[in-house]
């Protein structure tokens, strides 16, 4: 036993691969076992936890071999993520920044993007995952007249790796994305920022993120409860991650 009890450990539950399955009996290399529950597998650290509500963890490969595989078939795998922007652009010609007062103001050249976003999961492995996986599509926007931040878009699929050919790989698009830009001595508007994407398993927990800027990626949490259309400021993007330490 006092070698499968290895001590506690705290996680973090945004880049961690999180599964949740029934109490069982855990057997290590030495034919230690113990009753528990399986928690988390990150980074080849399973994380157990006790009937009494404590955690434990253990290297995967101090684990018997079914242990292992049981560990193997309950995680999420592996999956690679990538994004494809398809954008098409056209200028509506001049406009005034102020119509009623145009004769005191200066023209603006009006420019209209509409951006589409293609997500590509590819699973990796021979290990089968029959468990829903929720992909989450964020995209950002930026407002710099007053240097805020908006959902312009979120996407949500829900899926499930299947078998043959094109088993590993899911595919999805987000809704039509449009901005408008006042190109100008002082531009307006609100142009694209980036994209992020979480990906959620079947009991709620994220454990996997990818963001175009490593900034989104720190501050997923906090984008994923925002709503579209609100605005975020950087005081409250930073205030979101001192809180998270």
């Amino acid at each position: 036993m006092k070698h499968l009890l290895t001590g506690i450990t705290l996680f973090s539950l945004m880049l961690s691969s999180a599964v949740h399955a029934q109490m069982r009996t855990w057997t290590d290399v030495r034919g230690n076992t113990i009753e528990a529950e399986l928690v988390e597998n990150m980074n080849g650290q399973v994380t157990l936890m006790l009937a009494d509500g404590n955690e434990t963890h253990i290297s995967i490969s101090n684990l018997s071999a079914d242990d292992q595989k049981f560990v193997l078939v309950n995680s999420p795998p592996n999956i690679s993520i990538s994004v494809n922007e398809i954008t098409s652009r056209s200028s509506e010609g001049f406009a005034f920044e102020h119509p009623e007062n145009s004769d005191f103001d200066r023209d603006f050249q009006l420019k209209t993007s509409v951006n589409r976003y293609k997500v590509t999961l590819k699973r990796s492995g021979t290990i089968p995952y029959n468990k829903p996986i929720k992909a989450e599509l964020y995209v950002i926007g930026y407002r710099k007249q007053t240097e805020e931040y908006f959902i312009l878009s979120k996407t949500v699929k829900e899926f499930t790796f299947g078998e043959g050919e094109n088993g590993d790989v899911f595919v999805f698009e987000s809704n039509p994305v449009n901005t408008k830009v006042l190109q100008g001595v002082r531009d307006r508007g609100t142009v694209y920022h980036g994209n992020l994407v979480a990906l959620v398993d079947d009991q709620g927990r994220v454990f996997d993120v990818k963001g175009t800027r490593s900034k989104m990626e720190e501050h997923a949490a906090f984008i994923r409860k925002a709503k579209p259309g609100l605005s975020m400021t950087k005081e409250q993007l930073a205030s979101a991650i001192n809180e998270a330490q």
